[in-house]
């Protein structure tokens, strides 16, 4: 496995990945550089290993949101649309019970007025 070297708000860090992924994880790296440095000029003072879990839970923040809106263009009726189907789907049979009882009390009473 390739071993990088990646700067973190200037810190180096050597860290191992896949086998043709050292440029993908290059610029994840530099993309954390950057949150993590945009971070330490709003929290001035702040030690980094601080510094580097905060960054970590905005990140982690950020990727909720994402996958909330995700599930919101992928699942328009909300989380539960299955449980909402199925009561639908209830609902629609026992209107369909409803109906069906009715039309043969109709019919038993057309019948019973034919004799």
């Amino acid at each position: 496995m390739p071993v990088l070297r990646i700067n973190i708000n200037g810190r180096f860090y050597d860290i191992t990945c896949e086998k043709n992924k050292e440029k993908y994880v290059l610029e994840l790296s530099k993309y954390f550089d950057k949150k993590v440095r945009d971070l330490s000029v709003k929290l001035k003072n702040v030690d980094h290993s601080r510094l580097l879990a905060l960054t970590g839970i905005l990140l982690s923040e950020e990727l909720n949101n994402i996958m909330k809106d995700k599930s919101k263009v992928d699942n328009p009726y909300g989380k539960n649309y299955k449980i909402e189907v199925d009561d639908l789907k209830e609902k629609h049979s026992e209107t369909k019970l409803i109906v069906k009882n009715k039309i043969d009390k109709l019919i038993s009473r057309i019948q019973s007025l034919t004799k």
